[in-house]
């Protein structure tokens, strides 16, 4: 009887150890792939800006000039990053706040957050992303001193949360 007792208790630790080893290879497939993405959308950011020719797939960017699209390009860039480490654990919620206020410390870059805002938000999928996005609309908040309307999101249709309510989550 303890014979089997002893048994099933072995192979519940096993399979209780399969089952951690599954879910954290998963995690790490997956942190890989995004890292993977992020990687080559660096690239392409990086080939609009050697390539000024490429810029015209574009459209939105066609007002501004050459000097402002490298910068709005290099912006979008770093702000993928930062993403990108968010999302894997190497940056956290401080982190993504102290760059977000040196980047919305010129003028320019909360030009360019209010131009792109929209559109990233509507691109942010999941939560983490909706996190990340909502870190950086409350650092321009705290730097604008505005509040800002909600934005719709495939999981938010009414646009009814607020940055500083999803902050916290």
């Amino acid at each position: 009887m303890r014979s089997n007792h002893v048994t099933a208790a072995a192979l519940l630790a096993l399979a209780g150890t399969g089952i951690v080893h599954v879910v954290l290879s998963e995690r790490r497939h997956r942190d890989r792939t995004l890292l993977e993405t992020a990687r080559m959308h660096q690239q392409l950011l990086a080939a609009q800006v050697e390539r000024p020719s490429l810029r015209a797939i574009w459209g939105s960017l066609a007002p501004l000039d050459s000097a402002e699209r490298r910068l709005h390009l290099h912006r979008n860039a770093w702000v993928a990053a930062w993403e990108v480490m968010y999302r894997v654990g190497a940056l956290n919620p401080a982190g993504v706040d102290g760059a977000a206020r040196a980047l919305f410390a010129t003028p320019e870059g909360m030009q360019w957050w209010t131009r792109v805002r929209e559109g990233r938000a509507r691109a942010a999928v999941d939560e983490r992303a909706r996190q990340f996005h909502s870190l950086m609309d409350t650092a321009f908040q705290d730097e604008t001193g505005k509040v800002l309307p909600s934005i719709p999101t495939a999981t938010d249709p009414g646009g009814l949360e607020h940055p500083q309510t999803s902050r916290s989550r």
